[in-house]
This record gives structure tokens, sequence and C-alpha cells, in this order.
């Protein structure tokens, strides 16, 4: 189950109906371990008539309540289900393991949308044919951080996020106050993990007749800039942006994110009227 979708207009947060019907929606879609409260950066960086929707996807947040992630395609469903009726243009913007409720998302969506990745991947498992991805040896550290302690977990995966920006240490404490702010459930972690493990979504990205495009970043230590050439040759037409910083340089310095973020509602406000 999903969490009733919140949309921010002109900086409050308000019922996702009493927003204009028919505007392009943005739909942003959290990391592993995260909530939907980690979008505020962006949030902010965005026009103030932007509709919003940033969910906790199951297992996260104040969706941490004993429901767990299922596999990309049934929980893409069940966010479908429970977006407010009005939304006819959505911008799936998935970040990490919301990369992938995104990219499935865009598949079941019909009408006019929108798909942006945003230091994401189809698979982040490393296979012989997808070799910018996570080697098994450092999902399975995950793994073992999940049964050594939340505190160890937390340091870990905010560390790892932060590697690769201008000021790592400062980032990784503001991503540990994240975690710790709105902490997913032992179940949510578990289970997004498994996710992450063995979703294969290439076919997805290769296939979908949609506005996509995915934000890599140069120091990004859990998904390697090089998967750009691999994106890019699944979906030659797709649009590659590359920064040079890490995994959250979004987080830090939204402003760059927030101006493509535009350009997608742009254009599916266009595609809608056209």
């Amino acid at each position: 189950m999903i969490r009733k979708p919140v949309a921010a207009v002109q900086g409050a947060d308000v019922p996702a109906a009493q927003s204009q019907g028919g505007a392009p929606t943005l739909v942003l879609l959290h990391g592993w371990g995260f909530s939907g409260a980690v979008w505020a950066p962006l949030r902010a960086a965005l026009p103030g008539a932007t509709r919003v929707l940033a969910p906790d996807l199951p297992g996260h947040g104040v969706a941490g309540d004993g429901e767990t992630l299922a596999d990309a395609e049934r929980t893409a469903a069940a966010l479908i289900a429970s977006l407010p009726a009005d939304v006819e243009c959505p911008v799936w913007a998935g970040w990490s393991l919301g990369g992938l409720v995104a990219l499935a998302a865009a598949r079941q969506w019909s009408g006019p949308q929108g798909l942006l990745l945003i230091g994401s991947s189809p698979r982040f498992a490393k296979a012989d044919d997808w070799p910018a991805a996570l080697p098994p040896a450092e999902l399975e550290d995950f793994r073992a951080a999940l049964v050594g302690g939340r505190r160890r977990l937390e340091r870990r995966l905010a560390m790892l996020c932060a590697r690769g920006s201008q000021d790592a240490a400062s980032l990784a404490r503001r991503l540990v106050a994240e975690l710790q702010a709105a902490p997913a459930s032992p179940e949510g972690l578990e289970a997004g993990l498994a996710l992450l493990e063995a979703a294969d979504l290439r076919s997805v990205w290769a296939g979908l007749e949609v506005p996509a495009a995915a934000w890599l970043e140069a120091g990004d230590a859990l998904v390697p800039a090089a998967v750009a050439e691999d994106l890019h040759g699944l979906r030659p037409a797709s649009r590659i942006v590359r920064g040079v910083g890490g995994h959250a340089e979004w987080f830090a310095r939204p402003q760059s994110l927030a101006g493509l973020v535009v350009e997608f509602l742009n254009q599916c406000s266009a595609g809608k009227s056209a």
C-alpha cells in the first residue's frame, strides 16, 4: 500500500485533490532507506506552482508499518492506484531504488508522461552483459550491514551516497539525519535490497515510447557513470545528463536537476495538449 500522495503547491503541502487538475504532475520516488521527505531540497528549487507528489514507498517513512516493497511491477501498480484521479500527465522521477518503481510505473501508465532516472539504472546488479553496476560483494556488504545494527547501516549508506561530492562529510551527516528522521522498517529495508538485487528492467527502458532521460554523476559510488553508454545503447533517443558529483549530489545542489525537471514538465504538458 502506498501512502496517500501529497501535492506541493506554492511551497505548501495540500491534499493532491485540491491541486489544479490536468497539469503535469511530478511524482518523486525516493531511494532505499529514505522517505519522500528527502526531496525537500529539490522541491524548494522548483517553481512555486509545480505540482509534486512524493509518496513514501512501502516499508519506508510513514509507510514503514509492516508493509514492504513487492516487485517493481506490483509496487508501481499500487502507486498508480493511489494517485489522485485528476493526474493526467505524470513525470516519474526516481532516485536510486525509486528509479526501478518509476520504470515500472511508466510501463503501466497509459497516456502522456515522462520518465527521469536520477542516479538510477534499470539493473543495479552487475552481470556479464551489464558491467557498469554493483558487484555481488557490494550488495552482500549491504546485507551484512542490515544485521550489523541500524546505525552502522545508516553511516555506510550515507557515506556511499555522499562520496564524490565536494563536501562529502557534511553531506553524509545531512543524509544520516534524513535516514533517522523517517526510518524504514527492517522488513522494508530487506525487501528493498532484494529488489535492488533481483530487478532487471532493461527491456522496459529500451521499449518505452515516452520522453526519457537519465541524470548520472561521475563520482557516484552506487551507480557507475559508465552505465551511460549502456543506457544510450539500449535507447539511443534518450537524453543522458552527466554531472561531476556523487549519488546524492542533487540533494546538496538541486538547482541543475530542478532545471531538467521543469523541462520535462513542460514537454509533458506540450505532449498532452498536442
